[in-house]
Protein backbone atom coordinates (compact mmCIF):
# COMPACT_ATOMS: atom_id res chain seq x y z
CA UNK A 1 0.00 0.00 0.00
CA UNK A 2 0.91 3.43 -0.60
CA UNK A 3 0.52 6.91 -0.90
CA UNK A 4 -0.35 9.13 -4.05
CA UNK A 5 2.40 9.67 -6.43
CA UNK A 6 3.36 13.34 -6.77
CA UNK A 7 1.58 14.02 -10.20
CA UNK A 8 -1.30 12.63 -9.28
CA UNK A 9 -1.01 14.58 -6.20
CA UNK A 10 -0.67 17.89 -8.32
CA UNK A 11 -3.57 17.16 -10.50
CA UNK A 12 -5.85 16.44 -7.55
CA UNK A 13 -5.04 19.47 -6.29
CA UNK A 14 -5.98 21.67 -9.37
CA UNK A 15 -8.53 19.80 -10.16
CA UNK A 16 -10.51 19.67 -6.66
CA UNK A 17 -10.95 22.74 -5.95
CA UNK A 18 -11.98 24.24 -2.64
CA UNK A 19 -15.43 25.28 -4.15
CA UNK A 20 -16.02 21.45 -5.24
CA UNK A 21 -14.29 19.36 -3.34
CA UNK A 22 -16.87 17.67 -1.54
CA UNK A 23 -17.30 14.67 -3.78
CA UNK A 24 -13.35 14.17 -3.75
CA UNK A 25 -12.38 14.60 -0.05
CA UNK A 26 -9.78 12.28 1.10
CA UNK A 27 -9.15 10.71 -2.33
CA UNK A 28 -5.78 12.42 -2.04
CA UNK A 29 -4.78 10.72 1.37
CA UNK A 30 -5.94 6.99 0.48
CA UNK A 31 -3.31 4.16 0.45
CA UNK A 32 -3.53 2.88 -2.60
CA UNK A 33 -2.34 -0.98 -4.12
CA UNK A 34 1.10 -0.63 -5.26
CA UNK A 35 0.28 -1.04 -9.13
CA UNK A 36 -2.57 1.45 -9.15
CA UNK A 37 -2.03 5.18 -10.51
CA UNK A 38 -4.88 7.82 -9.69
CA UNK A 39 -4.58 10.53 -12.78
CA UNK A 40 -7.22 12.71 -11.72
CA UNK A 41 -9.93 13.19 -9.82
CA UNK A 42 -12.36 15.67 -10.70
CA UNK A 43 -15.53 16.63 -8.27
CA UNK A 44 -19.04 16.35 -9.94
CA UNK A 45 -22.33 18.00 -8.86
CA UNK A 46 -25.67 19.52 -10.61
CA UNK A 47 -23.34 22.70 -11.27
CA UNK A 48 -21.08 21.12 -13.12
CA UNK A 49 -23.40 20.42 -16.45
CA UNK A 50 -21.48 17.09 -17.07
CA UNK A 51 -22.85 14.69 -19.40
CA UNK A 52 -21.26 11.33 -19.90
CA UNK A 53 -19.03 11.28 -22.98
CA UNK A 54 -19.49 8.58 -25.48
CA UNK A 55 -23.88 7.73 -24.42
CA UNK A 56 -26.61 8.76 -26.78
CA UNK A 57 -28.87 12.06 -26.31
CA UNK A 58 -26.60 12.41 -22.18
CA UNK A 59 -27.98 14.69 -20.42
CA UNK A 60 -25.90 16.27 -17.63
CA UNK A 61 -26.44 14.43 -14.33
CA UNK A 62 -28.48 15.61 -11.40
CA UNK A 63 -26.00 14.20 -8.99
CA UNK A 64 -23.02 14.31 -7.41
CA UNK A 65 -20.05 12.18 -7.33
CA UNK A 66 -15.99 12.10 -7.97
CA UNK A 67 -14.85 10.71 -11.10
CA UNK A 68 -11.60 9.39 -10.92
CA UNK A 69 -9.33 8.53 -13.86
CA UNK A 70 -6.72 6.04 -12.59
CA UNK A 71 -4.00 3.36 -14.28
CA UNK A 72 -3.59 -0.19 -13.24
CA UNK A 73 -0.29 -1.69 -13.62
CA UNK A 74 1.06 0.13 -17.06
CA UNK A 75 -1.87 0.74 -19.16
CA UNK A 76 -4.89 -0.75 -18.31
CA UNK A 77 -7.16 2.27 -17.83
CA UNK A 78 -9.96 2.86 -15.70
CA UNK A 79 -12.76 5.06 -14.30
CA UNK A 80 -14.45 5.00 -11.18
CA UNK A 81 -17.02 7.13 -9.75
CA UNK A 82 -17.67 7.44 -6.52
CA UNK A 83 -21.02 8.61 -5.03
CA UNK A 84 -20.87 11.24 -2.07
CA UNK A 85 -20.53 9.38 0.97
CA UNK A 86 -23.84 10.13 2.30
CA UNK A 87 -25.45 8.66 -1.16
CA UNK A 88 -23.70 5.73 -0.71
CA UNK A 89 -25.63 2.36 -0.78
CA UNK A 90 -22.73 0.01 -0.12
CA UNK A 91 -23.19 -1.62 -3.77
CA UNK A 92 -20.47 -1.91 -6.26
CA UNK A 93 -21.32 -2.20 -10.17
CA UNK A 94 -19.24 -2.57 -12.96
CA UNK A 95 -19.88 -2.02 -16.58
CA UNK A 96 -18.08 -4.85 -19.12
CA UNK A 97 -17.01 -3.66 -22.31
CA UNK A 98 -18.07 -4.94 -25.95
CA UNK A 99 -16.38 -5.39 -29.10
CA UNK A 100 -12.50 -4.94 -29.28
CA UNK A 101 -12.98 -2.53 -26.17
CA UNK A 102 -10.56 0.14 -25.56
CA UNK A 103 -13.28 2.61 -24.16
CA UNK A 104 -14.94 2.89 -20.88
CA UNK A 105 -18.78 1.77 -20.78
CA UNK A 106 -20.58 4.95 -19.38
CA UNK A 107 -23.47 3.74 -19.07
CA UNK A 108 -23.25 1.89 -16.15
CA UNK A 109 -21.21 4.06 -14.58
CA UNK A 110 -23.87 6.85 -15.00
CA UNK A 111 -26.79 4.23 -14.17
CA UNK A 112 -24.77 2.90 -11.32
CA UNK A 113 -23.69 6.25 -10.12
CA UNK A 114 -26.97 7.61 -9.75
CA UNK A 115 -28.06 4.63 -8.02
CA UNK A 116 -25.72 4.95 -5.11
CA UNK A 117 -23.51 2.52 -6.43
CA UNK A 118 -19.41 3.05 -6.66
CA UNK A 119 -19.33 2.31 -10.41
CA UNK A 120 -16.45 1.71 -12.32
CA UNK A 121 -15.02 0.49 -15.98
CA UNK A 122 -11.57 -0.86 -17.94
CA UNK A 123 -10.80 -0.11 -21.22
CA UNK A 124 -8.89 -3.82 -20.69
CA UNK A 125 -5.38 -2.29 -21.32
CA UNK A 126 -5.70 -0.56 -24.71
CA UNK A 127 -7.27 2.17 -26.59
CA UNK A 128 -9.88 1.93 -29.32
CA UNK A 129 -8.39 3.98 -31.83
CA UNK A 130 -4.62 1.90 -31.59
CA UNK A 131 -6.00 -0.18 -34.92
CA UNK A 132 -3.15 -2.41 -34.47
CA UNK A 133 -3.37 -2.80 -30.62
CA UNK A 134 -3.02 -6.62 -30.43
CA UNK A 135 0.72 -5.71 -31.98
CA UNK A 136 1.80 -4.10 -28.67
CA UNK A 137 2.38 -5.92 -25.37
CA UNK A 138 2.25 -9.43 -25.42
CA UNK A 139 0.30 -9.08 -22.31
CA UNK A 140 -2.66 -7.18 -23.74
CA UNK A 141 -4.07 -10.41 -25.03
CA UNK A 142 -4.52 -11.75 -21.51
CA UNK A 143 -5.50 -8.30 -20.13
CA UNK A 144 -7.99 -8.29 -23.09
CA UNK A 145 -9.06 -11.83 -22.43
CA UNK A 146 -9.23 -12.03 -18.88
CA UNK A 147 -7.08 -9.81 -16.69
CA UNK A 148 -8.44 -5.89 -16.87
CA UNK A 149 -11.56 -6.43 -15.26
CA UNK A 150 -10.22 -9.15 -12.66
CA UNK A 151 -7.61 -6.58 -11.73
CA UNK A 152 -10.62 -3.95 -11.86
CA UNK A 153 -12.50 -5.77 -9.51
CA UNK A 154 -9.98 -6.50 -6.70
CA UNK A 155 -7.86 -2.97 -7.14
CA UNK A 156 -11.47 -0.91 -7.28
CA UNK A 157 -13.54 -2.58 -4.25
CA UNK A 158 -9.84 -2.04 -2.29
CA UNK A 159 -10.16 1.78 -3.33
CA UNK A 160 -14.03 1.89 -2.56
CA UNK A 161 -13.82 0.38 0.70
CA UNK A 162 -11.07 2.58 1.90
CA UNK A 163 -12.70 5.99 0.61
CA UNK A 164 -15.76 4.75 2.36
CA UNK A 165 -14.87 3.58 5.27
CA UNK A 166 -16.47 0.60 5.10
CA UNK A 167 -16.98 -2.61 3.50
CA UNK A 168 -18.74 -3.31 -0.14
CA UNK A 169 -22.31 -5.25 0.52
CA UNK A 170 -22.69 -6.54 -2.93
CA UNK A 171 -20.96 -6.58 -5.83
CA UNK A 172 -22.28 -6.72 -9.45
CA UNK A 173 -20.72 -6.98 -13.25
CA UNK A 174 -23.24 -6.20 -15.66
CA UNK A 175 -22.22 -6.47 -19.52
CA UNK A 176 -23.67 -7.57 -22.83
CA UNK A 177 -21.57 -8.89 -25.99
CA UNK A 178 -18.32 -8.71 -25.26
CA UNK A 179 -19.36 -7.39 -21.71
CA UNK A 180 -21.21 -10.50 -21.95
CA UNK A 181 -18.21 -12.62 -22.63
CA UNK A 182 -16.66 -10.86 -19.59
CA UNK A 183 -19.54 -11.54 -17.46
CA UNK A 184 -19.19 -15.36 -17.74
CA UNK A 185 -15.38 -15.13 -17.50
CA UNK A 186 -15.68 -13.68 -14.19
CA UNK A 187 -18.15 -16.42 -12.63
CA UNK A 188 -16.01 -18.95 -14.28
CA UNK A 189 -12.63 -18.10 -13.35
CA UNK A 190 -13.07 -15.17 -10.55
CA UNK A 191 -15.85 -16.57 -8.37
CA UNK A 192 -15.00 -14.25 -5.79
CA UNK A 193 -14.81 -11.15 -7.49
CA UNK A 194 -18.78 -10.29 -7.70
CA UNK A 195 -21.93 -11.44 -6.10
CA UNK A 196 -24.20 -11.00 -9.22
CA UNK A 197 -23.21 -11.40 -12.38
CA UNK A 198 -25.71 -10.12 -15.90
CA UNK A 199 -24.48 -11.29 -19.09
CA UNK A 200 -26.27 -10.33 -22.05
CA UNK A 201 -25.46 -11.91 -25.37
CA UNK A 202 -22.36 -13.51 -24.17
CA UNK A 203 -21.25 -15.44 -26.83
CA UNK A 204 -20.00 -18.33 -25.15
CA UNK A 205 -17.78 -19.55 -28.16
CA UNK A 206 -16.55 -16.27 -29.33
CA UNK A 207 -13.72 -17.68 -31.58
CA UNK A 208 -16.38 -19.87 -33.05
CA UNK A 209 -18.62 -16.97 -33.53
CA UNK A 210 -15.68 -14.69 -34.76
CA UNK A 211 -14.76 -17.48 -37.38
CA UNK A 212 -18.41 -17.16 -38.75
CA UNK A 213 -18.19 -13.82 -38.86
CA UNK A 214 -15.08 -13.64 -41.01
CA UNK A 215 -16.49 -16.57 -43.23
CA UNK A 216 -19.65 -14.92 -43.18
CA UNK A 217 -17.99 -11.40 -45.08
CA UNK A 218 -16.24 -13.21 -47.61
CA UNK A 219 -19.38 -15.14 -48.50
CA UNK A 220 -20.82 -11.66 -48.53
CA UNK A 221 -18.27 -10.24 -51.06
CA UNK A 222 -18.53 -13.58 -53.12
CA UNK A 223 -22.75 -12.88 -53.51
CA UNK A 224 -22.63 -8.80 -53.38
CA UNK A 225 -23.72 -8.77 -57.14
CA UNK A 226 -27.18 -11.00 -55.94
CA UNK A 227 -27.86 -10.69 -52.30
CA UNK A 228 -28.70 -6.78 -51.73
CA UNK A 229 -29.86 -5.79 -48.23
CA UNK A 230 -33.02 -6.14 -49.02
CA UNK A 231 -32.93 -9.50 -50.38
CA UNK A 232 -31.86 -10.24 -46.44
CA UNK A 233 -34.90 -8.17 -45.22
CA UNK A 234 -36.71 -10.22 -47.27
CA UNK A 235 -35.49 -13.50 -46.24
CA UNK A 236 -36.30 -12.32 -42.65
CA UNK A 237 -38.89 -11.38 -43.03
CA UNK A 238 -40.42 -14.34 -45.17
CA UNK A 239 -39.82 -16.19 -41.58
CA UNK A 240 -41.54 -13.69 -39.51
CA UNK A 241 -45.00 -14.27 -41.89
CA UNK A 242 -44.07 -18.02 -41.92
CA UNK A 243 -43.80 -18.30 -37.54
CA UNK A 244 -45.41 -15.20 -36.16
CA UNK A 245 -48.20 -16.50 -34.36
CA UNK A 246 -47.08 -19.61 -32.89
CA UNK A 247 -47.32 -17.89 -29.28
CA UNK A 248 -51.05 -16.81 -30.10
CA UNK A 249 -50.91 -13.56 -31.45
CA UNK A 250 -49.38 -12.45 -34.93
CA UNK A 251 -47.37 -9.00 -33.63
CA UNK A 252 -44.30 -9.52 -35.75
CA UNK A 253 -42.24 -11.43 -34.03
CA UNK A 254 -41.05 -15.16 -33.66
CA UNK A 255 -41.10 -15.38 -29.76
CA UNK A 256 -39.99 -19.68 -30.34
CA UNK A 257 -37.53 -19.80 -33.35
CA UNK A 258 -36.22 -22.96 -32.47
CA UNK A 259 -39.95 -24.36 -33.36
CA UNK A 260 -39.68 -22.55 -36.64
CA UNK A 261 -39.40 -24.90 -39.94
CA UNK A 262 -39.47 -21.99 -42.29
CA UNK A 263 -36.74 -22.73 -45.15
CA UNK A 264 -34.77 -20.04 -47.71
CA UNK A 265 -36.43 -22.17 -49.94
CA UNK A 266 -39.72 -21.45 -49.11
CA UNK A 267 -38.72 -18.33 -50.83
CA UNK A 268 -38.01 -19.39 -54.48
CA UNK A 269 -39.59 -18.23 -57.16
CA UNK A 270 -40.32 -22.22 -58.03
CA UNK A 271 -42.63 -21.84 -55.19
CA UNK A 272 -43.98 -18.28 -54.72
CA UNK A 273 -44.55 -15.75 -57.54
CA UNK A 274 -44.32 -12.33 -58.09
CA UNK A 275 -41.12 -9.94 -56.84
CA UNK A 276 -40.85 -11.35 -53.52
CA UNK A 277 -39.79 -14.49 -54.61
CA UNK A 278 -35.80 -15.60 -54.73
CA UNK A 279 -33.57 -17.06 -57.98
CA UNK A 280 -32.60 -20.65 -57.65
CA UNK A 281 -28.88 -18.45 -57.00
CA UNK A 282 -30.02 -16.05 -54.34
CA UNK A 283 -31.65 -19.51 -52.44
CA UNK A 284 -28.00 -21.08 -52.77
CA UNK A 285 -26.50 -17.98 -51.08
CA UNK A 286 -29.39 -17.80 -48.22
CA UNK A 287 -29.17 -20.99 -47.35
CA UNK A 288 -25.40 -21.69 -47.00
CA UNK A 289 -25.58 -18.42 -44.75
CA UNK A 290 -28.14 -19.96 -42.56
CA UNK A 291 -26.83 -23.32 -42.22
CA UNK A 292 -24.58 -24.50 -39.55
CA UNK A 293 -21.21 -23.61 -40.10
CA UNK A 294 -18.44 -26.25 -41.41
CA UNK A 295 -14.65 -25.76 -41.57
CA UNK A 296 -12.76 -27.13 -45.16
CA UNK A 297 -12.39 -30.78 -43.63
CA UNK A 298 -16.03 -30.75 -42.67
CA UNK A 299 -15.88 -30.65 -38.74
CA UNK A 300 -18.90 -28.90 -37.70
CA UNK A 301 -18.65 -25.42 -35.75
CA UNK A 302 -22.09 -24.15 -34.81
CA UNK A 303 -25.88 -24.64 -35.05
CA UNK A 304 -25.84 -22.10 -38.09
CA UNK A 305 -28.46 -18.69 -37.41
CA UNK A 306 -31.92 -18.81 -36.56
CA UNK A 307 -35.01 -18.09 -38.72
CA UNK A 308 -35.98 -14.42 -38.17
CA UNK A 309 -32.62 -13.59 -38.08
CA UNK A 310 -31.87 -10.52 -39.87
CA UNK A 311 -28.10 -10.62 -41.87
CA UNK A 312 -25.94 -7.11 -42.64
CA UNK A 313 -24.19 -8.28 -45.69
CA UNK A 314 -21.02 -6.74 -44.65
CA UNK A 315 -18.00 -7.17 -46.70
CA UNK A 316 -14.51 -7.47 -46.57
CA UNK A 317 -12.37 -6.40 -45.47
CA UNK A 318 -14.22 -5.65 -42.19
CA UNK A 319 -13.47 -1.85 -41.74
CA UNK A 320 -11.74 -0.33 -38.56
CA UNK A 321 -14.39 1.89 -36.59
CA UNK A 322 -12.45 3.14 -33.29
CA UNK A 323 -14.89 2.08 -30.90
CA UNK A 324 -16.35 -1.52 -29.65
CA UNK A 325 -18.00 -2.92 -32.99
CA UNK A 326 -15.17 -4.94 -34.84
CA UNK A 327 -13.43 -7.51 -33.57
CA UNK A 328 -13.31 -10.20 -36.00
CA UNK A 329 -10.24 -9.23 -38.20
CA UNK A 330 -8.23 -7.92 -35.44
CA UNK A 331 -8.21 -11.46 -33.71
CA UNK A 332 -7.44 -13.17 -36.83
CA UNK A 333 -5.50 -10.35 -38.52
CA UNK A 334 -3.46 -9.51 -35.72
CA UNK A 335 -3.81 -11.83 -33.22
CA UNK A 336 -3.06 -14.92 -35.07
CA UNK A 337 -1.06 -13.49 -38.39
CA UNK A 338 0.55 -10.97 -36.55
CA UNK A 339 0.37 -9.13 -39.69
CA UNK A 340 -1.24 -5.43 -39.96
CA UNK A 341 -1.56 -5.88 -43.56
CA UNK A 342 -3.05 -9.51 -43.77
CA UNK A 343 -5.28 -10.15 -46.31
CA UNK A 344 -8.61 -10.96 -44.71
CA UNK A 345 -10.16 -12.88 -48.11
CA UNK A 346 -6.96 -15.66 -47.16
CA UNK A 347 -8.86 -16.79 -43.84
CA UNK A 348 -9.18 -20.61 -43.74
CA UNK A 349 -11.21 -21.84 -40.67
CA UNK A 350 -9.03 -24.87 -40.00
CA UNK A 351 -5.95 -23.20 -39.54
CA UNK A 352 -7.04 -19.91 -38.16
CA UNK A 353 -9.71 -20.70 -35.76
CA UNK A 354 -8.21 -23.30 -33.60
CA UNK A 355 -4.77 -20.67 -33.57
CA UNK A 356 -7.34 -18.48 -32.16
CA UNK A 357 -6.94 -20.68 -28.56
CA UNK A 358 -2.72 -19.29 -28.59
CA UNK A 359 -3.37 -16.15 -28.78
CA UNK A 360 -6.03 -15.62 -25.66
CA UNK A 361 -8.36 -17.68 -24.22
CA UNK A 362 -12.14 -16.29 -25.39
CA UNK A 363 -14.18 -19.51 -24.76
CA UNK A 364 -16.54 -18.63 -21.31
CA UNK A 365 -18.43 -21.59 -21.62
CA UNK A 366 -17.17 -23.97 -18.68
CA UNK A 367 -20.32 -25.15 -17.09
CA UNK A 368 -18.59 -25.69 -13.75
CA UNK A 369 -19.39 -22.13 -11.99
CA UNK A 370 -20.05 -24.08 -8.82
CA UNK A 371 -16.98 -22.11 -6.49
CA UNK A 372 -19.13 -19.04 -7.89
CA UNK A 373 -22.51 -20.43 -7.15
CA UNK A 374 -21.80 -21.83 -3.74
CA UNK A 375 -20.84 -18.36 -1.86
CA UNK A 376 -24.08 -17.29 -3.20
CA UNK A 377 -23.19 -15.92 -6.44
CA UNK A 378 -26.23 -15.49 -8.54
CA UNK A 379 -26.31 -14.97 -12.27
CA UNK A 380 -28.45 -13.35 -14.90
CA UNK A 381 -28.62 -14.31 -18.82
CA UNK A 382 -30.54 -12.88 -21.51
CA UNK A 383 -30.08 -13.06 -25.35
CA UNK A 384 -31.72 -12.15 -28.16
CA UNK A 385 -33.48 -14.31 -30.24
CA UNK A 386 -32.54 -12.07 -33.40
CA UNK A 387 -29.12 -11.52 -33.06
CA UNK A 388 -27.12 -11.73 -36.12
CA UNK A 389 -23.85 -11.48 -34.41
CA UNK A 390 -23.94 -13.72 -31.46
CA UNK A 391 -26.11 -16.46 -32.03
CA UNK A 392 -28.62 -17.54 -29.59
CA UNK A 393 -28.15 -21.49 -29.57
CA UNK A 394 -24.77 -21.33 -27.94
CA UNK A 395 -26.38 -19.39 -24.99
CA UNK A 396 -29.36 -21.60 -24.47
CA UNK A 397 -26.68 -24.78 -24.92
CA UNK A 398 -24.76 -22.66 -22.20
CA UNK A 399 -27.65 -22.41 -19.99
CA UNK A 400 -28.42 -26.00 -20.10
CA UNK A 401 -24.83 -27.44 -19.61
CA UNK A 402 -24.75 -25.14 -15.65
CA UNK A 403 -28.09 -26.56 -15.47
CA UNK A 404 -26.76 -30.37 -16.31
CA UNK A 405 -23.87 -29.88 -14.44
CA UNK A 406 -24.93 -28.65 -11.44
CA UNK A 407 -28.22 -29.49 -10.21
CA UNK A 408 -30.19 -27.67 -7.56
CA UNK A 409 -27.44 -25.16 -6.94
CA UNK A 410 -28.15 -23.87 -10.34
CA UNK A 411 -31.61 -24.32 -10.62
CA UNK A 412 -31.46 -21.69 -7.15
CA UNK A 413 -28.88 -19.28 -8.61
CA UNK A 414 -28.93 -18.87 -12.61
CA UNK A 415 -31.41 -17.75 -14.97
CA UNK A 416 -31.73 -16.86 -18.53
CA UNK A 417 -34.20 -15.19 -20.76
CA UNK A 418 -34.69 -15.01 -23.96
CA UNK A 419 -36.04 -11.90 -25.46
CA UNK A 420 -38.15 -12.14 -28.68
CA UNK A 421 -37.18 -10.48 -31.87
CA UNK A 422 -34.45 -8.43 -29.94
CA UNK A 423 -31.48 -8.15 -32.30
CA UNK A 424 -28.06 -7.34 -30.78
CA UNK A 425 -28.20 -6.67 -27.19
CA UNK A 426 -30.69 -3.83 -28.12
CA UNK A 427 -32.60 -3.14 -30.92
CA UNK A 428 -35.96 -5.14 -33.27
CA UNK A 429 -39.41 -3.88 -33.68
CA UNK A 430 -39.54 -5.62 -29.90
CA UNK A 431 -39.97 -5.34 -26.23
CA UNK A 432 -36.31 -4.46 -26.12
CA UNK A 433 -36.54 -2.13 -22.98
CA UNK A 434 -35.99 -4.00 -19.56
CA UNK A 435 -33.15 -3.17 -17.90
CA UNK A 436 -30.49 -4.86 -18.93
CA UNK A 437 -27.29 -3.63 -19.59
CA UNK A 438 -26.86 -0.41 -20.84
CA UNK A 439 -30.06 1.19 -19.66
CA UNK A 440 -32.77 1.40 -17.31
CA UNK A 441 -36.29 -0.14 -17.73
CA UNK A 442 -39.18 1.91 -17.86
CA UNK A 443 -39.35 1.51 -14.01
CA UNK A 444 -36.41 0.95 -11.76
CA UNK A 445 -38.40 -1.87 -10.01
CA UNK A 446 -37.30 -5.46 -10.17
CA UNK A 447 -40.42 -6.61 -12.17
CA UNK A 448 -39.37 -3.99 -14.83
CA UNK A 449 -35.33 -3.76 -14.44
CA UNK A 450 -32.99 -6.31 -14.58
CA UNK A 451 -29.92 -4.68 -12.55
CA UNK A 452 -32.35 -3.96 -10.04
CA UNK A 453 -34.02 -7.92 -9.70
CA UNK A 454 -30.29 -8.77 -9.97
CA UNK A 455 -29.87 -6.32 -6.66
CA UNK A 456 -32.80 -7.79 -4.68
CA UNK A 457 -31.78 -11.48 -5.79
CA UNK A 458 -28.18 -10.73 -4.20
CA UNK A 459 -29.46 -9.60 -1.04
CA UNK A 460 -31.92 -12.02 -0.63
CA UNK A 461 -35.19 -11.83 -2.48
CA UNK A 462 -36.73 -14.89 -4.96
CA UNK A 463 -35.21 -15.42 -8.02
CA UNK A 464 -36.52 -13.66 -10.78
CA UNK A 465 -38.95 -15.81 -12.94
CA UNK A 466 -41.06 -12.95 -15.64
CA UNK A 467 -39.91 -9.40 -16.38
CA UNK A 468 -42.43 -7.10 -18.41
CA UNK A 469 -40.49 -5.88 -20.85
CA UNK A 470 -41.56 -2.56 -22.93
CA UNK A 471 -41.29 -1.05 -26.63
CA UNK A 472 -40.47 2.44 -26.48
CA UNK A 473 -41.64 4.40 -29.58
CA UNK A 474 -41.02 7.98 -29.54
CA UNK A 475 -40.49 8.17 -25.84
CA UNK A 476 -43.97 6.21 -25.54
CA UNK A 477 -44.48 2.58 -24.61
CA UNK A 478 -46.06 1.01 -27.38
CA UNK A 479 -45.91 -2.18 -26.44
CA UNK A 480 -45.36 -4.81 -23.13
CA UNK A 481 -44.06 -8.56 -23.20
CA UNK A 482 -43.15 -10.86 -20.45
CA UNK A 483 -39.83 -12.10 -20.80
CA UNK A 484 -40.15 -15.51 -19.44
CA UNK A 485 -37.27 -17.33 -17.66
CA UNK A 486 -35.93 -19.71 -19.72
CA UNK A 487 -37.58 -23.02 -20.86
CA UNK A 488 -40.77 -20.95 -20.55
CA UNK A 489 -42.08 -18.20 -23.25
CA UNK A 490 -44.79 -15.97 -23.50
CA UNK A 491 -47.95 -16.97 -24.80
CA UNK A 492 -51.01 -14.99 -24.78
CA UNK A 493 -54.10 -16.27 -22.69
CA UNK A 494 -56.53 -15.50 -26.08
CA UNK A 495 -58.61 -11.96 -24.34
CA UNK A 496 -57.87 -9.09 -24.51
CA UNK A 497 -55.19 -6.01 -25.39
CA UNK A 498 -52.38 -8.36 -27.69
CA UNK A 499 -50.11 -5.10 -26.52
CA UNK A 500 -50.25 -5.81 -22.80
CA UNK A 501 -48.33 -8.12 -20.89
CA UNK A 502 -51.23 -8.77 -18.54
CA UNK A 503 -52.50 -10.77 -21.09
CA UNK A 504 -49.61 -13.05 -21.79
CA UNK A 505 -48.83 -16.40 -19.27
CA UNK A 506 -45.78 -17.80 -19.00
CA UNK A 507 -45.53 -21.34 -20.33
CA UNK A 508 -43.18 -24.26 -21.42
CA UNK A 509 -43.68 -24.51 -25.24
CA UNK A 510 -45.49 -27.78 -26.42
CA UNK A 511 -42.94 -30.13 -28.73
Amino acid sequence: MRRLPLLAGMLLATTCTPALAAPCDGVAALALPPDVRIMKATPIDPASDFAPPGVKDAKPLATSFCRIEGVIEKEIGFELWLPEKAAWTGRFLTGGVGGQAGNFNYSELTRGVVRGFASASTDTGHKASDRHWLLGDPQRSANYAERSNHLLAQRAKAIVTAFYGRPIRTSLFVGCSGGGRQALTEAQRFPEDYDGIMAGAPGPKTPEMSARRMWEMGQHSASAAIMSDAIWTRIAKGAVAACDGKDGVADGVIDHPTACSFKVADLSCRKVSGEACLTDAQVAVGTRIYAPLHDENGRRIDDGLLPGVRISPQLLPEPFTPGPPYLAVALFGDGVHRDPDWNPATFRIADDLPAIDRVMNLHADNPDIRPFLQRGGKLLIYQGWADPLVAAQPTIAYHEAVQAKLGKVAKDSVRLFMVPGMEHCVGGDTTDRFGGAGGDGVSTDPDHDMLSALTTWVEGAPAPERFEAARLQDGRVTRTRPLCAWPRVAHYNGTGDTDAAARFTCEVPSK
